[in-house]
């Protein structure tokens, strides 16, 4: 996890600036995720394993977001992502 954004902004250019965003904000989705994930994993307690798995889901369609508003402006990103999907198939 991280508490501060793990690039140097005056090194990105304006046009990728919001890409750079949604790829950390990916990231920290993802880190809470495996966080939740985790404790869920250790705890005896029935109660809060439910609601640490229950958080975790939530985080994970925080990240679907992310990607698809991603995919949006990322033409590239976009065209892996398919490229990947349909190969799958």
């Amino acid at each position: 996890m991280f508490s501060e954004i793990p690039i140097e902004l005056k090194n990105i250019s304006e046009k990728d600036i919001d890409k750079e965003f949604m790829r950390i904000a990916i990231m920290a989705e993802f880190d809470a995720i495996n966080m939740y994930e985790q404790m869920a994993n250790l705890t005896d307690n029935e109660d809060l394993k439910t609601i640490l798995l229950d958080i975790a889901k939530e985080e994970k369609v925080h990240a679907a977001m992310f990607q698809t508003v991603l995919m949006e402006v990322d033409h590239e990103y976009l065209k892996v992502m398919a490229s990947y999907a349909l190969a799958k198939e």
